[in-house]
């Protein structure tokens, strides 16, 4: 979805929406999006005129970026990462060619980044589709295409500062988040459950603001593009 604010930038939404019953990972541990209006004893319902809300959220659904700490207990936390790490004008990286359930390696990456250029300090956004394709259908968790520990170890030596995916982190039941260590292991912020990034290209300035929480590892975002109209 886009929407045209003025005559001059189109904002593009690249989140999806919190919503009661919204998808989330099938582990016991992993609790529901919900959200509950309070009303105070001392207002009687006719001179209830405002509304106040309770929002109990997870850091690690929706639309989210995660620090280093959420691997490493000696990691920088969300709120300790410059804001500058969260803007900018992204490299996307296209992989719609690649089929659903298969491994992203480190060769594969190299040859399809080889013709770009990429400095120290870049946003990297890649691009498979899978999320606008598959979120909210059963099966989501398990069909999805994943990097291997090389192919995020190699983007992790690029040193970008952020690393935006539309797809799986992680191999479909893999529980030792080789691919989570090694892709921030040089500080970078990872942002996952990204959609829309057909919308973008490299004229686009990209923005995934987190939530400003002291001490916590992740933090949902609202991410968008921002692309000024010409004429």
């Amino acid at each position: 979805m886009s929407i045209q604010t003025s005559k001059k930038l189109e904002l593009i939404d690249l989140s999806i929406a919190f919503s009661k019953g919204m998808p989330k990972y099938s582990a016991d541990w992993f609790p529901e999006f919900t959200f509950d209006e309070v009303a105070p004893e001392t207002m009687t319902a006719a001179d209830w005129k405002r509304r106040f809300t309770i929002v109990s959220l997870f850091a690690h659904n929706g639309t989210h970026v995660e620090s280093s700490d959420h691997v490493f207990r000696d990691g920088k936390t969300i709120d300790q990462v410059p804001l500058q790490h969260f803007v900018g004008y992204p490299v996307l990286i296209d992989l719609t060619d690649i089929p659903d359930q298969t491994e992203i390696s480190a060769d594969l990456l190299k040859h399809r980044m080889a013709p770009l250029t990429i400095e120290k300090g870049e946003i990297l956004l890649f691009h498979t589709g899978y999320d606008d394709r598959e979120w909210g259908k059963e099966g989501f968790w398990d069909r999805s295409p994943w990097l291997s520990a090389e192919a995020a170890a190699y983007i992790a030596s690029l040193n970008p500062v952020f690393i935006g995916l539309d797809f799986q982190t992680e191999k479909p039941a893999e529980k030792n988040f080789v691919v989570h260590k090694n892709i921030v292991s040089q500080g970078a912020v990872l942002c996952e459950y990204l959609f829309n990034l057909d919308q973008l290209d490299s004229d686009t300035l990209f923005v995934a603001l987190p939530i400003k929480i002291s001490d916590v590892e992740a933090s949902p975002v609202r991410a968008i593009g921002i692309k000024e109209l010409r004429g």
